[in-house]
């Protein structure tokens, strides 16, 4: 198995950066400032890293994810998901494979996407079925 350590590092954003938007990125991305806005992959082997100092208040999509910071938003992972002991979710997970210290806290749904799971590169579609209460 990989070590994420030793990856190759393709973005950085900083723990003083402030970033405001929505934004996409490809191979490894580590989150350690705050972004308020969509983050998005743009392949399912893509991943993002959220440190404990970082926070995205946003919706999230990515291949894999590691999370150990703040997020206000959903998150969608096609591949594997690992929320550390610092991790708070204010939002709902879906995912296909996920891994939770103790420690953490979700706030939300886990939704399991099992054989349907909607690829990155892939417009979404609202179901009509939904019902908001």
């Amino acid at each position: 198995m990989a070590q994420n350590n030793q990856k190759q590092l393709d973005t950085l954003i900083g723990q003083s950066t402030r970033l405001k938007g929505d934004m996409t990125f490809n191979g490894m991305m580590h989150l350690d400032g705050r972004v308020e806005g969509s983050i998005i992959a743009e392949n399912d082997n893509d991943t993002l890293t959220i440190s404990e100092n970082g926070a995205v208040k946003g919706t999230i999509k990515a291949g894999n994810l590691v999370i150990n910071g703040s997020i206000d938003g959903d998150i969608t992972a096609s591949g594997k998901i690992e929320v550390l002991s610092q991790a708070r979710i204010s939002g709902n997970i879906y995912y296909v494979n996920i891994e939770m210290e103790t420690g953490s806290q979700v706030n939300g749904q886990l939704i399991y996407q099992g054989g349907e799971v909607t690829h990155i590169n892939q417009q979404e579609k609202p179901s009509k079925n939904q019902k908001h209460e």
